[in-house]
Order: C-alpha cells, then structure tokens, then sequence
C-alpha cells in the first residue's frame, strides 16, 4: 500500500521525499511542468498487486496513453510491464518509440483512419476496439483489399447507455454519446463477423463507461450488462471456429481522483475495492472457462497526483470586483479549470513568512475571459515573482495544451529516482 502521497505540503512549504521544491526547481524557467515519477512507479505496483494479487484475476494493463504520453513516464511504464492504450496512429507511434512493440498495443477510438487501420493490421496490434459498424466495414475492407491472411483481433465497445457520476464532457456510456455499439449493433456485428472472409477475430466486449469515476455503482451495473451480453455471444457462437477466440473482456478505465482534496490511503483502497467489483463479475467467467484474459485502462488514477504546473506571478491586480494573480502558464498548459470546471488545489511555491490571506483569481497570458487556473483562490498575500504549483496536473495537462497566442510549449521536468532532469513530450 502506498503511504506517502507524490507531494508533502508542511507549514506552507511543499516537498517530495525531503527534497525542497522551491528551492530544486528554483533554476528552471516558469512555466513547466514537473512529474514525480517515483510515484507514478508506486502506482503502477500497487495496481499491479491489486488485480494479480488480491483479486486474483489474469489481468493485463494498458496505460491510457492521452493522459500523459512524456517519454521518460513511457519507458518506465514499460519497464513496470504496462501495455499501453492509444486512440491514434500519433500514439502508437509515439509509443513504439519508447520502447513498446505492436503486440503492447490497444487501440481504441470512434474516428480510426484507413491509415490508421492499415497500419494496425500490417504491424499487428493486440487488439483494435472497434466502435461502429462503419468502422467493423471499413476494417474488413481493408483487409480483403491487403489480402491479410493473419488474424485480426477485435474487441466489440458496447455502449451500455449507463450514466456514471461524473462531468458531462466525459461521460461515455450514454446512447446519446458517440462512443461504442448499443446491443442491437453489437448483435448485428457479431453476425457479419461470421459472414466475413476477412480474418476478423472477435476476441470480447469492451466498456468504457466515461472518466473521473469515484463511485462503482454505474460501474457495477455496466458490467453486470456486457458480461451478460458476452455470455449470450459465446452460447450463440458455440461451434463456431470464431467463437473459440472470445476469451478476453476489456473493462476500459476511468477510475478518477478528488481533485480539490487529496487522500493517498483512500484512493489506493478505492483500487482494490475497484478490482474486488471486476473479480465479482468475472471470476465466474474465468472458472468456467469462458475467460482467458481481462484488460483494462488506467490513464488519470495512475499519473494524476505525479503532476505540478509551476508558474510565476507577473502581476497582481485589484479592481473594485476582486483580485487578480496574473501567471505567466494559463489554459495554453492546463485547460481543465476552463474546459470541465475542475479545482485544482494551488499553492505558493515560496518561502516567506507572511501570514496575510487574500482571495484571487488565478489568470493566464491568454486572451481570453475562459483562461484561468483558479477562482476565488484564499493565498497568502502574493506578489510579482512569486511561484505557484497547481496540483494534480500530471493528466491532461501537457497532452491537452495548445500552442494559441502562440506561448510555445512549456518545459518538463521529472523526478526519477531522486535526480531531477528534463524530459519534454514530443
């Protein structure tokens, strides 16, 4: 179990295995971002330990690569034997490069290319997560017109139009959304795939039901849905030489963190509590024999809390409303407070007694009203040159930042090993 969080906040001064961050990070230039993949490493153990240990479950793990694709995070995610999960040719490329092969990858996503395809067929990914009929169509296609001859595994997203608690913007289960197949389309699916020259070899479900998931409940009855659904599949496909690959279920991911608190204990718990909930669906799967293989999609919950944006006051403002601390990093680096709403927490990076509290808005350079990382932010009195960190920005920071008003892209640094050094996305 892991006990210590990736950041120590004591007396105002925060810190990671002892080392003082506002003095380690002192030289480099703001804005950045810092990951401590120390902890992320801690992470990928723990849930390792939590599917292969305590729920005693064959479970392979793929690293959902739009969280955070830096390079140096891949290579050690490797090295902790993650796959990964892509939903573009630009990752899967990006993750060969860092070490992964074809058969590491899942590839995931509702607009694959004939490119895309192509390529995924000529390097043999492990799976492609087919979301559409058209997409099912287009696969076949193209492998008909390669004159493909080895197996192509698929995997079938059901759309189970389950609603999970979370943002709208990723909220993924609904049928409103335009993610996966509903019952009837999987139904039609399974039978063109028999019908089919195509060496298309369906291998299981997949579900993915949105992100930022910290309740089970919409979780529990979505699986409760595909593995019913799967089970009739195999029924109806017994004899079959199809059916004798449909050993493997994909739970997706999603499993989130709270980002205005944090408590390390309780969302290390919240894993095991996460794999208990998958082995009571699926462990009967596998005794009966049904299952070979579960895989599932972690991004958020493992790299999240690893993460800071640094960034320096340029200037501080009052007007008769309220009062700005204007920073030099804004939504170009972290679009999540403007995007879904989100508050992360945010606290000066400095050592100076100074027990005066004021409330500010926290804005970037950007020119727009949208463009803020906190509001009504309670901080010690600020001024120009001071440093903040934003917590928790280790997913969907740098993988979601953009180059508007043409800012450049921030640097990043990360903590491995107890030596800092840069290592920047490409």
């Amino acid at each position: 179990m892991i006990t210590t969080s990736a950041y120590q906040i004591d007396d105002g001064k925060i810190s990671v295995n002892h080392l003082a961050l506002e003095k380690a990070l002192k030289p480099y230039a703001t804005p950045f971002y810092f990951y401590n993949l120390d902890h992320v490493r801690a992470r990928a153990g723990l849930l390792t330990s939590a599917f292969s240990e305590a729920a005693n479950l064959p479970t392979t793990i793929h690293y959902a690569m739009k969280a955070n694709a830096n390079p140096t995070l891949l290579k050690m995610l490797r090295d902790c034997k993650l796959k990964v999960d892509v939903v573009s040719g630009g990752e899967a490329d990006c993750a060969i490069s860092n070490g992964f092969t074809a058969k590491d990858i899942l590839f995931s996503g509702v607009a694959k290319t004939s490119n895309e395809l192509k390529n995924a067929i000529s390097a043999g990914y492990d799976q492609i997560n087919v979301e559409s009929l058209g997409e099912l169509e287009r696969l076949e296609s193209l492998a008909l017109e390669m004159n493909w001859k080895n197996p192509i595994s698929i995997g079938l997203r059901l759309n189970p139009n389950v609603s999970p608690e979370t943002h709208p913007y990723i909220t993924t289960g609904l049928r409103e959304n335009k993610f996966g197949l509903e019952e009837e389309a999987i139904n039609e699916a399974v039978a063109h795939i028999t019908k089919s020259r195509a060496p298309i070899f369906l291998r299981g479900l997949s579900l993915h039901i949105g992100s930022q998931l910290l309740d089970l409940d919409a979780l529990d009855d979505a699986l409760a849905i595909a593995i019913e659904l799967q089970r009739k599949i195999v029924e109806k496909m017994k004899g079959i030489t199809l059916g004798t690959q449909l050993n493997r279920f994909d739970a997706g991911g999603g499993i989130g963190i709270n980002y205005e608190t944090e408590n390390e204990q309780a969302e290390c718990a919240f894993i095991f509590d996460y794999a208990n909930l998958l082995k009571k669906h699926l462990q009967p799967e596998f005794s009966a024999g049904r299952l070979e293989r579960l895989l599932i999609e972690p991004g958020r919950w493992l790299v999240a809390r690893s993460g800071l944006v640094v960034t320096e006051v340029q200037y501080t403002k009052t007007t008769q409303h309220k009062s700005f601390a204007i920073v030099d990093g804004g939504m170009n680096m972290l679009i999540r407070p403007a995007l879904y709403q989100a508050e992360h927490r945010i606290l000066p990076l400095v050592e100076r007694v100074d027990e005066a509290i004021s409330t500010f808005d926290v804005v970037g350079p950007i020119c727009e009203s949208a463009d803020f990382l906190g509001r009504n932010r309670s901080l010690k009195s600020l001024k120009s040159g001071d440093r903040l960190a934003v917590f928790d920005a280790g997913a969907y920071g740098r993988t979601m930042a953009s180059n508007y008003n043409q800012r450049g892209w921030p640097a990043e640094y990360v903590l491995q090993n107890g030596q800092i050094f840069r290592s920047d996305s490409k």
